[in-house]
């Protein structure tokens, strides 16, 4: 997972929410884009507790992600694409 693409996507996530609250109230729908904002900006605070986390722990992830890739290289099996089934003969 590449955590920089991840949370740059959910940030402008955030700054569309508060796009769409904004029009909300150019369009008389206050209690709505209140509702939003509100909610938008809880998901703000939490981006920003992420962000927290992810640079107190960025050895860790990294480490952990480092394993993860490569235990994938560890694949065991049969490659079929070029095996004949047999069938139809």
């Amino acid at each position: 997972m590449n955590i920089t693409t991840t949370m740059h996507a959910l940030y402008v996530i955030r700054a569309r929410f508060d796009y769409l609250a904004r029009q909300l109230h150019d369009q008389g729908c206050q209690m709505a884009a209140a509702e939003l904002m509100r909610e938008a900006d809880k998901f703000g605070c939490q981006l920003t507790q992420l962000d927290s986390v992810f640079d107190d722990y960025q050895i860790e992830i990294a480490a952990a992600q480092h394993r993860q890739a490569r235990a994938g290289h560890r694949w065991l099996g049969a490659d079929l694409s070029k095996a004949e089934s047999g069938l139809g003969r």
